[in-house]
């Protein structure tokens, strides 16, 4: 398998959380999203990863802005040394940069967003040189809600996409199909949502591959917890769990509508989450 699929797969299929990560998929879902992409919400001040036997193995400290946006991420091992930093940038709301840095702050990633009026329309992903790796061209429809998206790698040439639909037999149900360069399936992720219209589960099938990941909130309605699961025979077996720490007032609540609203900004929001 070619190196920009299996670099994009690889964080499709729920390695986005292995953080720092080295690739990028629109379409994707993550807590920290609402936080990037919307205005006036304040997130956990810090994310605690555990393994399955409950061991840290990492950690990730939160910086945001006056606005509630997410502006720098700042990640430690296991054995509490720096592990690199993520730092946002905004215009007027809008996130207009992301930008990766390695254990001895040098530049490792850089990813721009592109926008036509107020419609996240591209992403480039960029190298450390500022090389273009890959671009990705989106489409929303006419709610702002993304709805297919398609990358390209500058150097291999090679493509890949996603397009996002309702079940029409569960409407509680959304799912991203993964589409190879002719437009074939290779994988498909379901996003489940409570009566509550939070998100619940998002479970990722590629062949014989099937994993879940499973939102837990508090009475409040804040994201308190996330785990990943991975099928092996007829078994369920879990692999990690992240714990999300708040200061006092501060909530996560990720619910459909914000998640519709991924990749739009208004004139009081900006957009999306990965």
């Amino acid at each position: 398998m070619k190196r920009f699929l299996i670099l994009t797969l690889a964080f499709i299929a729920f390695a986005i959380f292995t953080l720092p990560s080295f690739a990028f998929t629109p379409g994707k879902w993550s807590h920290k999203d609402q936080f990037i992409f919307f205005k006036g919400k304040k997130g956990p001040s810090k994310e605690i990863v555990r393994n399955a036997e409950g061991q840290v193995i990492y950690v990730a400290d939160y910086i945001y802005d006056e606005d509630g946006h997410l502006i720098q991420e700042t990640y430690s091992d296991k054995e509490g040394k720096s592990d690199g930093k993520t730092i946002f940038r905004y215009v007027d709301g809008a996130v207009t940069s992301e930008e990766i840095y390695g254990p001895n702050n040098s530049l490792v990633e850089k990813k721009e967003f592109v926008y036509r009026g107020k419609i996240l329309k591209k992403l480039i992903v960029k190298n450390l040189e500022g090389k273009n790796l890959i671009s990705y061209s989106l489409e929303t429809d006419k709610d702002g809600m993304l709805v297919s998206g398609e990358g390209k790698s500058s150097e291999s040439k090679d493509m890949e996409s996603f397009r996002i639909v309702t079940d029409p037999k569960r409407p509680n149900v959304q799912i991203q199909y993964l589409l190879d360069d002719k437009k074939i399936k290779h994988g498909e992720i379901h996003f489940k949502y409570d009566g509550k219209g939070n998100l619940a589960e998002r479970e990722f099938f590629q062949s014989e591959f099937h994993r879940v990941n499973k939102l837990k909130y508090k009475a409040d309605g804040s994201l308190e917890s996330f785990s990943f699961h991975v099928k092996q025979g007829d078994n369920w077996v879990l692999e990690k769990t992240h714990f999300l720490v708040y200061d006092e007032n501060a909530k996560s609540k990720v619910s459909k509508q914000e998640k519709k609203e991924e990749f739009l900004t208004t004139g009081n929001n900006s957009l999306q989450e990965h």
